[in-house]
């Protein structure tokens, strides 16, 4: 931008300490379901399936990802509006349905988990990073495309499953792309392990978010007090 008015300070989630890994974890019900589902699955085997709080895919689209979910022989956690339960179809048993609200943190940081089939939304994609975990990019509005571009292009930490707010995809390219991605050898899964662990080193003594808070405190200080 021509000049140092800018600092890259974070992940600040990382300096809340070990509980942000599972806030909002409840010691009762559907949250402990769900991490006594994914202790009974391989490491890195399982793909999260979760698009926000505000985003309602249509019924084709709902019906286009069940098919594609349940023919790619992974297993999977998808996260559902309450109101389009009845859409989902988890036949295989392969799949966990989550109605509403869910853990995502905990999922994410769950060793079973090696995939995140993700609007792209900052926050999810944060989440993500945090967690070492792959995303399968399926951005529909605002800055979701830059963040899915930045992932994919960028980092090489995310696989483009599909692109658009109103596209329904094909279900069987769907499912190949999904089992695909989840191979054990898949060099995204790498990549995203990597943006972790900067992640970690930035916010360490002496790395890069380190360091730029240190020089937004120096800037700050030369303000005259009045």
């Amino acid at each position: 931008m021509g000049h140092g008015r800018v600092f890259g300070v974070g992940p600040v989630s990382l300096l809340s300490g070990s509980g942000f890994l599972t806030r909002g974890l409840t010691d009762t019900g559907l949250d402990l379901d769900v991490i006594r589902w994914l202790d009974e699955r391989g490491d890195g085997c399982v793909v999260y399936v979760c698009f926000g709080s505000q985003k309602f895919l249509t019924s084709d689209q709902m019906e286009s990802l069940a098919i594609g979910l349940e023919d790619s022989g992974v297993h999977y956690v998808w996260v559902v509006k309450p109101e389009q339960a009845d859409l989902v179809r988890a036949g295989s048993g392969r799949g966990f349905v989550i109605k509403g609200w869910a853990p995502q943190l905990a999922i994410l940081n769950h060793q079973a988990v090696g995939g995140f089939l993700s609007h792209c939304g900052w926050n999810s994609v944060l989440e993500s990073i945090l967690a070492g975990v792959m995303i399968l990019a399926w951005p529909m509005e605002a800055d979701q495309y830059v963040n899915a571009r930045l992932l994919v292009e960028d980092h090489g930490a995310a696989v483009r499953v599909c692109e658009g707010n109103d596209i329904v995809p094909d279900s069987a390219h769907l499912a190949h792309i999904i089992a695909k991605s989840m191979s054990e050898d898949k060099i995204e899964k790498l990549k995203a392990k990597e943006l972790k662990n900067k992640a970690n080193e930035a916010v360490k003594e002496g790395g890069s978010s380190s360091k730029e808070l240190e020089r937004l405190l120096k800037e700050l200080s030369k303000f005259d007090k009045k």
